[in-house]
């Protein structure tokens, strides 16, 4: 029943999720508040809910634009339950906004395979996670996937893979401008330069663990199903899911080497988990596990905030 509501895509399906996803970052954020409310807190967490919105709808152009699934709404299903389980992520601020920048550059990578305009797609793809590490400096990891690209798509010319280079040479230079121009001070790249925080106490906290563990569950059910995809279909559409798996495991690198370890760094495999769970809730048969499923992630959503937050 659950998973056959969402396998079409239809505007009520965006509507419901995007109202519940405002209505848990609305509680997250302004009912737990960690300063004194203000006109100007209430316009940056409006701006954040904004972009956690619009992630909702990156991903679901991602997956729909490429045929990484039919036209069902399961993408937008998975991000929204998946990220209202966990307060840290609905909290992020600065790791929200480099997501965004994020998947605008997985958009163009992916979309390599087309075969047009292909020195443009890269170089916006290495700009946009330029960017993304402006905001999380550990996002620049995702600056292996227009590599990865280049060789599946557009290994012709070697020259392409110059081209994220000068990318960051250029994303530099403007940065730098723009802060001697605001600021009258240099760019430091020291930021950069993060040491790996390997004290995981808040995943030990009950209103992480849980989700996390709910989460975890239903990604390896995901990951087999979505190998298994990787396995029997064609090469072309193999190097696609190949770039999502590999977006995947950069954002659990992300989570390993986080110099500060919040929780909110989950965000990024999250993303990619929204993507391969997918391919497990088109999978044909298996109705019974797959609502399931849902149902468990339903009712995690449901009563975990009143319990744990």
């Amino acid at each position: 029943m659950l998973a056959s509501f969402f396998k079409k895509s239809k505007p009520i399906n965006f509507l419901i999720v995007g109202v519940f996803m405002t209505i848990y970052f609305i509680a997250a954020n302004f009912f737990r508040l960690d300063e004194a409310f203000s006109w100007p807190l209430i316009a940056e967490k409006t701006g954040y809910l904004i972009i956690y919105l619009l992630l909702m709808f990156i991903l679901n152009f991602i997956v729909k634009r490429n045929g990484i699934s039919k036209k069902n709404s399961f993408s937008i299903l998975l991000f929204g339950l998946l990220t209202m389980l966990l307060l840290p992520v609905l909290k992020a601020s600065e790791i929200l906004v480099s997501a965004f920048f994020v998947l605008l550059a997985l958009r163009k990578i992916i979309s390599l395979k087309s075969g047009l305009e292909i020195k443009k797609k890269i170089f916006d793809a290495s700009m946009w996670i330029a960017v993304a590490s402006l905001f999380y400096p550990l996002s620049l990891f995702f600056l292996i996937l227009p590599f990865v690209g280049i060789f599946y798509y557009a290994t012709q010319d070697f020259k392409n893979f110059l081209i994220p280079f000068v990318a960051l040479i250029c994303t530099y230079l403007l940065v730098t401008a723009g802060y001697l121009l605001v600021l009258d001070i240099p760019f430091s790249l020291s930021q950069f330069l993060v040491i790996p925080d390997l004290n995981i106490a808040i995943y030990q906290e009950a209103y992480v663990l849980i989700p996390l563990i709910i989460i975890t569950l239903f990604t390896l059910i995901s990951l087999f199903f979505f190998l298994k995809e990787m396995q029997d279909t064609i090469r072309k559409r193999k190097a696609m899911l190949f770039l999502i798996l590999l977006f995947f495991i950069i954002g659990l690198l992300i989570v390993v080497l986080a110099p500060q370890k919040t929780g909110a760094e989950l965000l990024f495999p999250m993303l990619g988990i929204s993507m391969m769970g997918v391919i497990f809730l088109e999978e044909k048969g298996l109705k019974l596990i797959k609502e399931i499923a849902l149902a468990i992630l339903i009712l995690a959503v449901l009563i975990i905030p009143f319990m744990l937050w």
